[in-house]
Protein backbone atom coordinates (compact mmCIF):
# COMPACT_ATOMS: atom_id res chain seq x y z
CA UNK A 1 0.00 0.00 0.00
CA UNK A 2 3.02 2.48 0.18
CA UNK A 3 2.86 3.28 -3.70
CA UNK A 4 -1.08 4.46 -2.83
CA UNK A 5 0.13 6.74 0.14
CA UNK A 6 2.70 8.04 -1.62
CA UNK A 7 0.01 8.43 -4.81
CA UNK A 8 -1.90 10.26 -2.03
CA UNK A 9 0.71 12.31 -0.70
CA UNK A 10 1.41 13.58 -4.46
CA UNK A 11 -2.32 14.23 -4.86
CA UNK A 12 -2.98 16.53 -1.58
CA UNK A 13 0.17 18.48 -1.86
CA UNK A 14 -0.62 19.28 -5.86
CA UNK A 15 -3.82 19.99 -4.63
CA UNK A 16 -2.89 22.24 -1.61
CA UNK A 17 -0.55 24.68 -4.66
CA UNK A 18 -2.59 24.57 -7.26
CA UNK A 19 -5.35 26.04 -4.54
CA UNK A 20 -3.42 28.69 -3.48
CA UNK A 21 -2.59 29.67 -7.55
CA UNK A 22 -5.66 28.66 -9.25
CA UNK A 23 -7.40 32.42 -8.37
CA UNK A 24 -4.28 33.94 -10.01
CA UNK A 25 -4.49 32.13 -13.11
CA UNK A 26 -6.63 33.46 -16.15
CA UNK A 27 -6.98 30.36 -17.75
CA UNK A 28 -9.00 28.25 -15.16
CA UNK A 29 -11.23 31.53 -15.22
CA UNK A 30 -14.78 30.26 -16.41
CA UNK A 31 -16.08 31.82 -20.01
CA UNK A 32 -18.45 34.66 -19.41
CA UNK A 33 -22.24 32.54 -19.05
CA UNK A 34 -23.97 32.16 -21.68
CA UNK A 35 -26.92 34.92 -21.82
CA UNK A 36 -30.47 33.81 -21.73
CA UNK A 37 -33.54 36.31 -22.23
CA UNK A 38 -37.54 36.52 -23.05
CA UNK A 39 -39.35 36.98 -26.17
CA UNK A 40 -42.55 37.57 -26.71
CA UNK A 41 -43.68 37.56 -30.28
CA UNK A 42 -47.25 38.13 -30.89
CA UNK A 43 -48.69 37.11 -27.76
CA UNK A 44 -46.43 34.24 -27.25
CA UNK A 45 -43.81 34.85 -24.42
CA UNK A 46 -40.42 32.51 -25.21
CA UNK A 47 -38.30 32.22 -22.19
CA UNK A 48 -34.81 31.12 -23.13
CA UNK A 49 -34.15 29.74 -19.32
CA UNK A 50 -36.91 27.26 -19.98
CA UNK A 51 -34.68 25.43 -22.73
CA UNK A 52 -31.40 23.42 -22.14
CA UNK A 53 -28.42 24.67 -23.28
CA UNK A 54 -24.89 24.43 -23.47
CA UNK A 55 -22.07 26.30 -21.81
CA UNK A 56 -18.95 27.52 -23.89
CA UNK A 57 -16.78 25.44 -22.27
CA UNK A 58 -18.92 22.20 -23.43
CA UNK A 59 -18.63 23.37 -26.47
CA UNK A 60 -15.11 23.91 -26.64
CA UNK A 61 -13.91 20.90 -25.01
CA UNK A 62 -16.14 18.85 -28.07
CA UNK A 63 -14.43 20.92 -30.27
CA UNK A 64 -10.91 19.81 -29.06
CA UNK A 65 -12.03 16.09 -28.87
CA UNK A 66 -13.68 16.61 -32.52
CA UNK A 67 -10.07 17.15 -33.57
CA UNK A 68 -8.44 13.73 -31.91
CA UNK A 69 -11.64 12.13 -32.92
CA UNK A 70 -12.08 12.89 -36.73
CA UNK A 71 -9.34 14.26 -37.99
CA UNK A 72 -6.83 11.30 -38.06
CA UNK A 73 -6.98 7.95 -39.17
CA UNK A 74 -9.11 5.67 -36.59
CA UNK A 75 -6.07 3.57 -35.72
CA UNK A 76 -4.34 7.24 -34.52
CA UNK A 77 -4.50 8.09 -30.97
CA UNK A 78 -2.37 11.32 -30.89
CA UNK A 79 -3.23 13.70 -28.66
CA UNK A 80 -5.20 11.51 -26.26
CA UNK A 81 -1.64 10.29 -24.22
CA UNK A 82 -2.81 7.08 -23.94
CA UNK A 83 0.37 5.22 -25.06
CA UNK A 84 0.35 3.72 -21.12
CA UNK A 85 -3.27 3.37 -21.40
CA UNK A 86 -4.04 1.15 -24.27
CA UNK A 87 -6.30 -0.88 -22.33
CA UNK A 88 -8.47 1.67 -20.60
CA UNK A 89 -8.76 3.78 -24.51
CA UNK A 90 -11.89 1.59 -25.73
CA UNK A 91 -14.22 2.87 -22.22
CA UNK A 92 -13.34 6.62 -23.16
CA UNK A 93 -14.00 6.60 -26.60
CA UNK A 94 -17.47 4.35 -25.25
CA UNK A 95 -18.11 7.44 -22.39
CA UNK A 96 -17.24 10.26 -24.59
CA UNK A 97 -19.82 8.73 -27.54
CA UNK A 98 -22.48 9.11 -24.05
CA UNK A 99 -21.50 12.37 -23.07
CA UNK A 100 -21.77 13.26 -26.89
CA UNK A 101 -24.97 11.84 -27.05
CA UNK A 102 -26.69 13.62 -24.05
CA UNK A 103 -24.81 17.11 -25.55
CA UNK A 104 -26.57 16.35 -28.97
CA UNK A 105 -30.01 16.05 -27.29
CA UNK A 106 -29.32 19.10 -25.01
CA UNK A 107 -29.48 20.94 -28.83
CA UNK A 108 -31.80 18.72 -30.56
CA UNK A 109 -32.37 20.77 -33.50
CA UNK A 110 -28.85 21.36 -34.79
CA UNK A 111 -28.18 18.17 -36.49
CA UNK A 112 -25.69 18.85 -38.86
CA UNK A 113 -22.41 16.42 -40.38
CA UNK A 114 -20.37 18.31 -37.80
CA UNK A 115 -21.85 16.01 -34.88
CA UNK A 116 -22.71 13.19 -37.23
CA UNK A 117 -19.26 13.17 -38.67
CA UNK A 118 -18.46 13.13 -34.94
CA UNK A 119 -20.20 9.71 -33.87
CA UNK A 120 -19.72 7.97 -36.74
CA UNK A 121 -15.80 8.37 -36.59
CA UNK A 122 -16.11 6.80 -32.84
CA UNK A 123 -17.99 4.00 -33.79
CA UNK A 124 -15.11 3.20 -36.44
CA UNK A 125 -12.47 3.91 -33.73
CA UNK A 126 -14.56 1.37 -31.53
CA UNK A 127 -14.57 -1.37 -34.20
CA UNK A 128 -11.25 -1.40 -35.44
CA UNK A 129 -10.08 -5.39 -36.40
CA UNK A 130 -6.90 -7.09 -35.65
CA UNK A 131 -7.28 -8.54 -39.43
CA UNK A 132 -7.66 -5.17 -41.03
CA UNK A 133 -5.26 -2.72 -38.51
CA UNK A 134 -3.31 -5.43 -37.12
CA UNK A 135 -1.58 -4.55 -33.47
CA UNK A 136 -3.07 -1.36 -33.55
CA UNK A 137 -6.77 -2.14 -33.62
CA UNK A 138 -9.14 -2.18 -31.07
CA UNK A 139 -9.70 -5.65 -30.97
CA UNK A 140 -5.74 -6.28 -30.65
CA UNK A 141 -5.87 -3.67 -27.74
CA UNK A 142 -8.63 -5.19 -26.25
CA UNK A 143 -8.59 -8.64 -26.65
CA UNK A 144 -5.87 -10.33 -28.43
CA UNK A 145 -3.08 -8.85 -26.69
CA UNK A 146 -4.40 -10.05 -23.52
CA UNK A 147 -2.97 -13.93 -22.59
CA UNK A 148 -5.54 -16.15 -22.68
CA UNK A 149 -7.52 -13.91 -24.01
CA UNK A 150 -8.97 -15.94 -27.72
CA UNK A 151 -11.28 -18.58 -27.53
CA UNK A 152 -13.34 -19.80 -24.50
CA UNK A 153 -16.21 -22.29 -24.24
CA UNK A 154 -18.36 -23.22 -21.08
CA UNK A 155 -18.37 -24.80 -18.24
CA UNK A 156 -14.92 -26.39 -19.87
CA UNK A 157 -12.68 -23.12 -20.91
CA UNK A 158 -10.84 -25.05 -23.41
CA UNK A 159 -13.28 -27.87 -24.99
CA UNK A 160 -14.81 -27.04 -27.96
CA UNK A 161 -17.21 -29.39 -27.49
CA UNK A 162 -18.88 -27.14 -24.65
CA UNK A 163 -21.22 -23.86 -25.69
CA UNK A 164 -19.09 -21.60 -27.19
CA UNK A 165 -18.67 -18.21 -25.02
CA UNK A 166 -15.65 -16.69 -26.22
CA UNK A 167 -14.06 -14.52 -29.08
CA UNK A 168 -13.74 -10.54 -29.55
CA UNK A 169 -17.18 -9.99 -30.58
CA UNK A 170 -18.61 -12.88 -28.36
CA UNK A 171 -21.03 -13.28 -25.18
CA UNK A 172 -18.39 -13.46 -22.48
CA UNK A 173 -16.60 -9.99 -23.84
CA UNK A 174 -19.46 -8.04 -22.54
CA UNK A 175 -17.16 -5.09 -21.54
CA UNK A 176 -16.87 -4.33 -25.76
CA UNK A 177 -19.97 -5.74 -26.85
CA UNK A 178 -22.41 -3.80 -24.77
CA UNK A 179 -20.39 -0.31 -25.13
CA UNK A 180 -20.32 -1.32 -29.08
CA UNK A 181 -23.96 -1.60 -29.42
CA UNK A 182 -24.75 1.10 -27.37
CA UNK A 183 -22.93 3.25 -29.38
CA UNK A 184 -24.77 1.84 -32.37
CA UNK A 185 -27.91 2.65 -30.59
CA UNK A 186 -27.38 6.13 -29.51
CA UNK A 187 -26.53 6.73 -33.46
CA UNK A 188 -29.39 5.76 -34.43
CA UNK A 189 -31.43 7.65 -31.58
CA UNK A 190 -29.75 10.35 -32.14
CA UNK A 191 -30.06 10.80 -36.27
CA UNK A 192 -32.74 7.87 -37.02
CA UNK A 193 -31.19 6.29 -40.23
CA UNK A 194 -31.73 2.11 -39.99
CA UNK A 195 -28.18 1.88 -41.19
CA UNK A 196 -26.88 0.28 -37.86
CA UNK A 197 -30.06 -1.73 -36.68
CA UNK A 198 -29.25 -5.31 -38.25
CA UNK A 199 -25.80 -4.56 -36.37
CA UNK A 200 -27.51 -3.76 -32.97
CA UNK A 201 -30.23 -6.59 -33.08
CA UNK A 202 -27.74 -8.93 -33.44
CA UNK A 203 -26.46 -8.18 -29.81
CA UNK A 204 -29.63 -7.72 -28.59
CA UNK A 205 -30.34 -11.52 -29.57
CA UNK A 206 -26.77 -12.75 -28.13
CA UNK A 207 -27.61 -10.85 -24.94
CA UNK A 208 -30.92 -12.73 -24.84
CA UNK A 209 -29.71 -16.32 -25.66
CA UNK A 210 -27.11 -15.90 -23.29
CA UNK A 211 -29.02 -14.89 -19.63
CA UNK A 212 -32.41 -17.23 -21.05
CA UNK A 213 -30.44 -20.24 -21.89
CA UNK A 214 -27.87 -23.13 -21.72
CA UNK A 215 -26.45 -21.69 -25.16
CA UNK A 216 -28.04 -24.36 -26.85
CA UNK A 217 -31.46 -23.03 -27.03
CA UNK A 218 -32.91 -24.51 -24.37
CA UNK A 219 -34.38 -22.59 -21.91
CA UNK A 220 -32.53 -22.00 -19.05
CA UNK A 221 -32.91 -19.85 -15.71
CA UNK A 222 -29.93 -17.46 -15.14
CA UNK A 223 -28.49 -18.44 -18.57
CA UNK A 224 -25.66 -20.20 -19.73
CA UNK A 225 -23.60 -19.07 -16.52
CA UNK A 226 -26.64 -19.55 -13.68
CA UNK A 227 -26.42 -15.68 -12.59
CA UNK A 228 -28.64 -13.87 -15.17
CA UNK A 229 -25.43 -11.85 -16.39
CA UNK A 230 -23.16 -11.92 -18.76
CA UNK A 231 -19.20 -11.90 -17.77
CA UNK A 232 -16.16 -10.36 -18.85
CA UNK A 233 -12.58 -10.91 -18.40
CA UNK A 234 -13.70 -14.30 -18.62
CA UNK A 235 -15.12 -15.60 -16.36
CA UNK A 236 -15.83 -12.34 -13.94
CA UNK A 237 -19.09 -10.95 -13.99
CA UNK A 238 -19.01 -7.52 -13.41
CA UNK A 239 -22.25 -5.27 -12.12
CA UNK A 240 -20.90 -2.10 -13.91
CA UNK A 241 -20.09 -3.83 -17.47
CA UNK A 242 -23.47 -5.35 -17.09
CA UNK A 243 -25.56 -2.03 -16.55
CA UNK A 244 -24.47 -1.34 -20.18
CA UNK A 245 -26.18 -4.03 -22.26
CA UNK A 246 -29.37 -3.68 -19.90
CA UNK A 247 -29.53 0.38 -20.89
CA UNK A 248 -29.16 -0.97 -24.19
CA UNK A 249 -31.81 -3.02 -24.44
CA UNK A 250 -34.40 -0.48 -22.58
CA UNK A 251 -33.56 1.79 -25.27
CA UNK A 252 -33.70 -0.73 -27.93
CA UNK A 253 -36.99 -1.37 -27.11
CA UNK A 254 -38.33 2.02 -26.56
CA UNK A 255 -36.86 2.56 -30.05
CA UNK A 256 -38.52 0.04 -32.09
CA UNK A 257 -41.23 -1.30 -30.03
CA UNK A 258 -40.31 -4.84 -28.99
CA UNK A 259 -40.53 -6.21 -25.32
CA UNK A 260 -37.05 -7.78 -24.29
CA UNK A 261 -37.24 -6.28 -20.75
CA UNK A 262 -41.08 -6.77 -20.31
CA UNK A 263 -40.21 -10.82 -21.24
CA UNK A 264 -37.92 -10.56 -18.12
CA UNK A 265 -34.93 -11.32 -20.05
CA UNK A 266 -32.67 -9.54 -17.53
CA UNK A 267 -35.13 -10.19 -14.50
CA UNK A 268 -32.89 -12.95 -13.22
CA UNK A 269 -29.48 -11.34 -13.49
CA UNK A 270 -30.80 -7.81 -11.56
CA UNK A 271 -32.27 -9.88 -8.94
CA UNK A 272 -28.76 -11.53 -8.63
CA UNK A 273 -26.80 -8.61 -8.93
CA UNK A 274 -29.03 -7.04 -5.49
CA UNK A 275 -28.45 -10.31 -3.51
CA UNK A 276 -25.06 -11.57 -4.64
CA UNK A 277 -22.90 -8.11 -5.73
CA UNK A 278 -23.45 -5.96 -2.51
CA UNK A 279 -21.65 -5.45 0.25
CA UNK A 280 -23.23 -4.99 3.91
CA UNK A 281 -24.63 -1.27 2.94
CA UNK A 282 -26.69 -2.84 -0.55
CA UNK A 283 -24.17 -1.21 -2.50
CA UNK A 284 -22.62 -3.15 -5.79
CA UNK A 285 -18.91 -4.39 -5.22
CA UNK A 286 -16.94 -4.79 -7.80
CA UNK A 287 -16.95 -8.31 -9.12
CA UNK A 288 -18.21 -11.81 -9.17
CA UNK A 289 -16.17 -15.02 -10.40
CA UNK A 290 -18.43 -17.17 -12.08
CA UNK A 291 -15.33 -19.88 -12.99
CA UNK A 292 -11.34 -19.48 -12.92
CA UNK A 293 -10.76 -17.44 -15.80
CA UNK A 294 -7.72 -19.15 -17.61
CA UNK A 295 -4.28 -17.81 -16.75
CA UNK A 296 -5.81 -16.43 -13.37
CA UNK A 297 -5.13 -17.95 -9.79
CA UNK A 298 -5.28 -16.72 -6.41
CA UNK A 299 -2.09 -15.79 -5.00
CA UNK A 300 -1.38 -17.93 -1.73
CA UNK A 301 -0.23 -15.13 0.24
CA UNK A 302 -3.27 -13.19 0.02
CA UNK A 303 -7.04 -13.80 0.67
CA UNK A 304 -8.12 -16.84 -1.12
CA UNK A 305 -10.91 -16.12 -3.82
CA UNK A 306 -13.64 -18.70 -3.84
CA UNK A 307 -14.76 -19.46 -7.33
CA UNK A 308 -17.85 -19.44 -7.60
CA UNK A 309 -18.08 -16.37 -5.39
CA UNK A 310 -18.43 -12.39 -4.81
CA UNK A 311 -14.69 -11.07 -5.58
CA UNK A 312 -12.57 -10.80 -2.74
CA UNK A 313 -10.45 -7.77 -1.76
CA UNK A 314 -6.98 -9.64 -1.43
CA UNK A 315 -5.74 -7.58 1.11
CA UNK A 316 -8.32 -7.10 3.71
CA UNK A 317 -10.86 -9.66 2.50
CA UNK A 318 -14.55 -9.11 2.26
CA UNK A 319 -15.84 -8.20 -1.04
CA UNK A 320 -13.63 -6.63 -2.90
CA UNK A 321 -14.94 -2.80 -3.21
CA UNK A 322 -15.28 0.21 -5.93
CA UNK A 323 -16.38 3.48 -5.63
CA UNK A 324 -16.34 3.79 -9.58
CA UNK A 325 -17.99 0.04 -10.41
CA UNK A 326 -20.89 1.31 -7.70
CA UNK A 327 -21.08 5.09 -9.27
CA UNK A 328 -21.24 3.59 -13.07
CA UNK A 329 -23.94 0.87 -12.34
CA UNK A 330 -26.32 3.40 -10.12
CA UNK A 331 -25.86 5.77 -13.13
CA UNK A 332 -26.73 3.49 -15.81
CA UNK A 333 -29.41 1.09 -13.90
CA UNK A 334 -31.35 4.21 -12.43
CA UNK A 335 -34.13 3.76 -15.34
CA UNK A 336 -34.65 0.27 -14.98
CA UNK A 337 -34.58 -0.05 -11.31
CA UNK A 338 -35.11 3.40 -9.85
CA UNK A 339 -36.62 2.24 -6.90
CA UNK A 340 -33.82 -0.16 -5.95
CA UNK A 341 -30.68 2.40 -6.98
CA UNK A 342 -32.24 5.96 -5.75
CA UNK A 343 -31.98 4.98 -2.45
CA UNK A 344 -28.84 3.92 -2.42
CA UNK A 345 -27.43 7.09 -3.44
CA UNK A 346 -27.08 8.56 -0.13
CA UNK A 347 -25.34 5.37 1.59
CA UNK A 348 -22.98 5.77 -1.55
CA UNK A 349 -22.00 8.93 -0.77
CA UNK A 350 -21.84 8.48 3.03
CA UNK A 351 -19.95 5.66 2.51
CA UNK A 352 -17.25 6.75 0.00
CA UNK A 353 -17.14 10.77 0.19
CA UNK A 354 -14.14 12.15 1.83
CA UNK A 355 -14.34 15.99 2.99
CA UNK A 356 -11.09 18.12 1.86
CA UNK A 357 -12.72 21.89 2.73
CA UNK A 358 -16.76 23.28 2.49
CA UNK A 359 -16.37 23.27 -1.26
CA UNK A 360 -14.46 20.15 -2.24
CA UNK A 361 -14.91 16.85 -1.87
CA UNK A 362 -13.55 13.49 -3.16
CA UNK A 363 -14.40 9.68 -3.37
CA UNK A 364 -12.34 6.49 -1.97
CA UNK A 365 -11.64 3.80 -4.41
CA UNK A 366 -12.65 1.52 -1.83
CA UNK A 367 -13.90 2.91 2.16
CA UNK A 368 -11.82 -0.46 3.72
CA UNK A 369 -8.80 1.59 1.97
CA UNK A 370 -8.80 5.37 3.56
CA UNK A 371 -5.75 5.95 1.18
CA UNK A 372 -7.41 5.25 -2.28
CA UNK A 373 -8.08 8.79 -3.91
CA UNK A 374 -4.93 8.91 -5.58
CA UNK A 375 -4.71 5.42 -6.71
CA UNK A 376 -6.87 5.56 -10.78
CA UNK A 377 -9.91 3.75 -8.91
CA UNK A 378 -10.47 6.77 -6.84
CA UNK A 379 -9.77 9.05 -9.62
CA UNK A 380 -12.36 7.12 -11.52
CA UNK A 381 -14.70 6.68 -8.65
CA UNK A 382 -14.87 10.59 -7.81
CA UNK A 383 -15.45 10.96 -11.75
CA UNK A 384 -18.21 8.70 -12.13
CA UNK A 385 -19.39 10.21 -8.75
CA UNK A 386 -19.96 13.33 -10.71
CA UNK A 387 -21.82 12.23 -13.34
CA UNK A 388 -24.09 10.42 -11.11
CA UNK A 389 -24.47 13.21 -8.40
CA UNK A 390 -25.41 15.25 -11.85
CA UNK A 391 -27.98 12.55 -13.10
CA UNK A 392 -29.56 12.41 -9.43
CA UNK A 393 -29.76 16.89 -8.95
CA UNK A 394 -27.53 16.74 -6.40
CA UNK A 395 -24.94 19.70 -7.56
CA UNK A 396 -23.32 20.51 -4.57
CA UNK A 397 -21.62 17.01 -4.33
CA UNK A 398 -21.20 17.32 -8.17
CA UNK A 399 -19.37 21.02 -7.87
CA UNK A 400 -17.83 20.43 -5.42
CA UNK A 401 -15.79 17.40 -6.67
CA UNK A 402 -15.77 19.59 -10.04
CA UNK A 403 -13.78 21.86 -8.06
CA UNK A 404 -11.23 19.56 -6.38
CA UNK A 405 -10.62 18.12 -10.00
CA UNK A 406 -10.79 21.71 -11.32
CA UNK A 407 -8.22 22.90 -9.09
CA UNK A 408 -5.52 20.18 -9.47
CA UNK A 409 -5.46 21.05 -13.39
CA UNK A 410 -4.67 23.99 -15.71
CA UNK A 411 -7.48 25.25 -18.38
CA UNK A 412 -5.72 25.10 -22.23
CA UNK A 413 -7.45 27.06 -24.71
CA UNK A 414 -6.15 27.10 -27.99
CA UNK A 415 -5.01 30.01 -30.10
CA UNK A 416 -8.22 30.71 -32.02
CA UNK A 417 -10.04 30.29 -29.20
CA UNK A 418 -12.47 27.57 -30.43
CA UNK A 419 -10.96 24.02 -28.04
CA UNK A 420 -10.11 23.79 -24.48
CA UNK A 421 -9.41 21.05 -22.60
CA UNK A 422 -8.30 20.72 -18.64
CA UNK A 423 -3.77 19.81 -18.44
CA UNK A 424 -3.51 17.09 -16.13
CA UNK A 425 0.20 16.52 -17.05
CA UNK A 426 1.49 17.42 -13.47
CA UNK A 427 -0.97 14.46 -12.36
CA UNK A 428 -0.91 11.60 -15.31
CA UNK A 429 -1.37 13.39 -19.02
CA UNK A 430 -3.70 10.85 -19.40
CA UNK A 431 -6.02 12.02 -17.01
CA UNK A 432 -6.50 15.23 -19.48
CA UNK A 433 -8.72 13.92 -21.89
CA UNK A 434 -10.93 11.57 -19.10
CA UNK A 435 -11.53 14.63 -17.18
CA UNK A 436 -11.99 16.84 -19.98
CA UNK A 437 -14.50 14.15 -20.77
CA UNK A 438 -16.01 14.23 -17.94
CA UNK A 439 -16.16 18.07 -16.93
CA UNK A 440 -18.64 17.71 -19.65
CA UNK A 441 -20.68 14.59 -18.67
CA UNK A 442 -21.09 15.33 -15.43
CA UNK A 443 -22.79 19.26 -16.13
CA UNK A 444 -25.06 18.58 -19.08
CA UNK A 445 -28.63 19.26 -18.27
CA UNK A 446 -29.72 15.86 -19.83
CA UNK A 447 -28.15 13.09 -18.23
CA UNK A 448 -28.11 8.84 -19.21
CA UNK A 449 -31.12 8.40 -17.69
CA UNK A 450 -32.31 10.64 -20.15
CA UNK A 451 -31.50 9.34 -22.99
CA UNK A 452 -33.12 5.65 -22.50
CA UNK A 453 -36.52 7.32 -23.90
CA UNK A 454 -36.48 7.35 -27.35
CA UNK A 455 -37.52 11.05 -29.06
CA UNK A 456 -41.33 10.91 -30.30
CA UNK A 457 -42.23 9.95 -33.85
CA UNK A 458 -43.16 13.27 -34.76
CA UNK A 459 -39.77 14.68 -33.77
CA UNK A 460 -38.22 13.77 -36.92
CA UNK A 461 -40.67 16.09 -38.27
CA UNK A 462 -39.71 19.33 -36.55
CA UNK A 463 -37.71 21.99 -38.11
CA UNK A 464 -33.71 21.58 -37.43
CA UNK A 465 -30.54 22.93 -38.74
CA UNK A 466 -29.45 20.18 -41.32
CA UNK A 467 -26.09 21.91 -42.29
CA UNK A 468 -23.97 25.07 -41.33
CA UNK A 469 -20.50 26.66 -41.20
CA UNK A 470 -20.27 24.95 -37.99
CA UNK A 471 -16.43 26.40 -37.69
CA UNK A 472 -17.90 29.93 -37.65
CA UNK A 473 -20.29 29.50 -35.14
CA UNK A 474 -21.15 28.42 -31.06
CA UNK A 475 -25.07 26.77 -30.47
CA UNK A 476 -25.94 27.25 -27.43
CA UNK A 477 -29.44 26.28 -27.49
CA UNK A 478 -31.04 24.72 -30.70
CA UNK A 479 -34.91 23.44 -30.27
CA UNK A 480 -37.81 23.46 -30.99
CA UNK A 481 -41.16 24.33 -29.26
CA UNK A 482 -44.11 22.24 -30.26
CA UNK A 483 -46.31 23.27 -28.12
CA UNK A 484 -45.23 27.43 -29.11
CA UNK A 485 -44.37 26.27 -32.77
CA UNK A 486 -41.21 28.42 -32.58
CA UNK A 487 -37.07 27.28 -33.03
CA UNK A 488 -34.83 28.08 -30.16
CA UNK A 489 -31.43 29.54 -31.55
CA UNK A 490 -28.93 31.02 -28.80
CA UNK A 491 -25.68 31.68 -30.94
CA UNK A 492 -22.71 32.93 -31.32
CA UNK A 493 -20.89 33.94 -34.78
CA UNK A 494 -17.21 34.32 -35.28
CA UNK A 495 -17.34 35.04 -38.86
CA UNK A 496 -19.91 35.48 -41.75
CA UNK A 497 -22.05 32.08 -41.73
CA UNK A 498 -25.08 30.33 -43.23
CA UNK A 499 -27.52 28.39 -41.73
CA UNK A 500 -29.85 25.63 -43.09
CA UNK A 501 -32.49 24.78 -41.67
CA UNK A 502 -35.25 21.81 -42.84
CA UNK A 503 -38.48 20.84 -42.54
CA UNK A 504 -40.26 24.42 -42.05
CA UNK A 505 -43.32 24.00 -44.55
CA UNK A 506 -43.85 27.72 -44.81
CA UNK A 507 -41.65 30.63 -45.17
CA UNK A 508 -40.10 30.94 -41.46
CA UNK A 509 -39.51 34.56 -39.89
CA UNK A 510 -36.37 35.35 -37.20
CA UNK A 511 -37.17 37.21 -33.90
CA UNK A 512 -34.51 38.91 -31.93
CA UNK A 513 -36.08 40.81 -28.94
CA UNK A 514 -39.28 40.12 -30.05
CA UNK A 515 -38.90 42.32 -33.12
CA UNK A 516 -38.65 40.75 -36.89
CA UNK A 517 -35.36 40.53 -38.59
CA UNK A 518 -36.86 39.49 -41.52
CA UNK A 519 -37.40 35.92 -43.53
CA UNK A 520 -34.97 33.90 -44.02
CA UNK A 521 -34.07 33.17 -47.51
CA UNK A 522 -35.36 29.87 -49.38
CA UNK A 523 -32.59 27.00 -50.56
CA UNK A 524 -32.87 24.03 -51.89
CA UNK A 525 -34.97 21.55 -51.83
CA UNK A 526 -37.50 23.35 -49.53
CA UNK A 527 -34.74 24.42 -47.48
CA UNK A 528 -34.40 27.86 -45.52
CA UNK A 529 -30.89 29.83 -44.96
CA UNK A 530 -30.24 32.26 -41.91
CA UNK A 531 -27.33 34.24 -42.73
CA UNK A 532 -25.64 36.10 -40.27
CA UNK A 533 -22.90 38.40 -39.20
CA UNK A 534 -20.45 38.02 -36.34
CA UNK A 535 -22.13 38.80 -33.25
CA UNK A 536 -24.50 37.29 -30.30
CA UNK A 537 -27.59 36.25 -30.73
CA UNK A 538 -30.88 35.15 -29.32
CA UNK A 539 -33.71 34.11 -31.88
CA UNK A 540 -36.57 32.89 -31.99
CA UNK A 541 -38.00 31.37 -35.96
CA UNK A 542 -41.49 31.01 -36.90
CA UNK A 543 -42.83 29.92 -39.35
CA UNK A 544 -45.01 31.41 -41.65
CA UNK A 545 -48.50 31.13 -42.93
Amino acid sequence: MSHVLKQNKFVIAALLITVVFAGLTFGNLPAPPVPLGVQTIDGTTFNFADYPALTHEQIAIINYFNRLVTEQSVVSWDGWNAENYMWAIQYVNAFLAYAFAALAETTSGYRTDFYENFTRSQILRMNTTVAEYGNKSMEYYEWDSIPGFTEYHYPNATNPADVYTGGFRGPANIMWTGHYALMLELYERNFNEGAVVDELSSYINQWNSSVTTDGFGHPKPGGIWGVGLIPCEPYVVFTQCNSIPIFTTELYDNLYGTSYMDSGMWDYGLAFMNENITDDYGLYTNSYFVQRPIGWGPNSDLVPQKIPGQGVDPLVGGPSLSSYATAWTLTFLEYTIPDTTIPKYPTFIDAYSRELSGNMMYMLGSYNHPTSFGDVFGILGTLFTAGLANQRGDYNTRNRILNLLRDMMNVVWSPDGREMFYDASSLDPFLSGVFSLCSVWSTLPVTVRDLADARPAEFWNYPYISAADDQNIWVYQAKWDPAKSGFILNIRVDSPAELTFSNFQNVPTAFSRGVSIGELTAGSGGDYILSLQPGTYQLVIMEGT
